[in-house]
């Protein structure tokens, strides 16, 4: 820590420094390619998940040319393998891959035909002994299914996602030492868990609210839940989650005259819009992930249309993600219409997604990290970056921590200059 007279001290010496360093460039670049398998030709219909560190990749594989899928895959990304994971097609809307671990072993699914005819239930699939299911909670009827598998912890021990109480849905928590455990119904019923943080520690979807869907939060330990509104009246749901479970993710309605849902995160417990809320007006925003450097992934939706978008850094409006690359350097083929951003690394480095009628994609992007200097990630050094660091040192932001020791003293002072005058490659 540090006293007033020494943070003034610092901050006007920060302040004399840099006002005698140079501007310098930092160039963000971004490329974009479809999936497809270059060995068989197989174009990838979606891409659902993705691991931490984006090595490997889940969703299902066309394998006759109509980019419909016919079954799931794995991707190994670093070594370009692809693993074709075997399933019956199940009913519309319904992956057979959902979800990956961390180290790309477990693999989160739904298996068709397990249980009663054509009944799916979730499912976990390995190398070494293909599909196992989860099965379904003590009273799951026929709805038509007995669960849905939705996420996956890093670690794929732990899996989440929606059985059935009759045809009332709850959310659940599966492991295999206490097999599926419903989670604490919610409101007035029809529950689902579909994201979880990846320790497994923070669950959160939806409950049936008073008018609509309300979004919700489960505690991994005790299963407990709660409401964003305890009187249930919030409309929405969570989509998307910080992989440390501190930042939620959702679609709600804010109040607004045009009864459009916008695309919001709580922190803290206080829900507050990302950027406009969606990327065009009148359309419904929706974020699906969200990377350590803040930056925030998700779509707008209006009826069947939809139009991926980014948050760089999670800061300032919503950008059309096709516009965004071809800003940054990447080609993306003519005509094309990028429509759901799905997942992001944890580094930000990797995207995924999907378009109907053209195969899932995958976006690698150079963020410059040699210049952490460049606060505000404009690809500048200025003065703007000089105010965000004086400003997150004053505040004791941990942005302002370049020592990360915790700490905000003249030592962070000197690595931020360094960085500074160094310049960015």
């Amino acid at each position: 820590m540090y006293s007033v007279s020494n943070q003034t001290a610092i901050l006007a010496a920060a302040g004399n420094l840099l006002s005698l360093a140079s501007s310098a460039s930092a160039q963000v670049s971004a490329t974009f390619e479809y999936i497809v398998d270059q060995n068989t030709k197989f174009s990838a219909a979606s891409a659902n998940d993705m691991s931490a560190d984006g090595q490997w990749i889940v969703g299902s594989m066309d394998i006759d040319g109509d980019l419909i899928p016919d079954t799931g895959y794995r991707w190994d990304r670093v070594n370009n393998l692809f693993t074709m994971i075997e399933g019956e097609p199940i009913g519309t809307g319904v992956e057979i891959v959902q979800a990956v671990s961390d180290d790309g072993g477990v693999v989160l699914g739904n298996i068709a035909g397990g249980f009663e005819g054509t009944e799916h239930t979730a499912g976990i699939w390995t190398d070494a002994d293909g599909w196992t299911s989860l099965g379904f909670l003590p009273n799951a009827g026929s709805c038509p299914s007995k669960s849905s598998g939705y996420d996956i912890s890093g670690d794929g021990t732990i899996a989440t996602g929606l059985s059935w109480d009759g045809c009332n849905s709850r959310g659940f928590r599966w492991t295999q030492e206490t097999g599926m455990q419903e989670l604490e119904n919610l409101a007035f019923g029809n529950n689902r868990a579909s994201i979880m943080s990846s320790d497994g520690s923070v669950f959160a979807g939806f409950a049936q609210g008073v008018f609509n869907r309300t979004p919700a939060t489960w505690d991994g330990d005790t299963l407990a839940g709660t409401l964003l509104d305890p009187a249930a009246e919030f409309e929405g749901e969570f989509e998307g989650i910080s992989d440390d479970g501190s930042v939620v993710l959702g679609s709600w309605w804010f109040g607004d005259a045009d009864f459009v849902f916008d695309a919001g995160k709580v922190v803290n417990g206080t829900a507050s819009r990302i950027g406009a809320g969606s990327l065009l007006p009148g359309w419904g925003g929706i974020p699906l992930d969200i990377a350590d450097n803040g930056t925030i992934v998700g779509f707008d939706i209006l009826h069947t249309n939809r139009r991926a978008w980014i948050q760089p850094k999670g800061e300032g409006d919503l950008i059309e993600l096709v516009s965004w690359l071809e800003s940054h350097g990447a080609t993306v083929p003519a005509g094309a219409r990028l429509e759901v951003c799905q997942a992001i690394s944890a580094d930000g480095r990797y995207i995924i997604g999907h378009t109907g009628g053209t195969p899932a994609w995958l976006i690698t992007i150079d963020w410059g990290n040699d210049c952490a200097a460049d606060l505000n990630d404009d690809g500048s050094l200025n003065f703007l970056d000089v105010s965000a660091f004086l400003a997150a040192f004053g505040n004791q932001d941990p942005i302002a921590d370049f020592e990360a020791d915790g700490n905000y003293n003249f030592l962070d002072v000197s690595s931020f200059l360094a960085g500074f005058s160094a310049g960015c490659p």
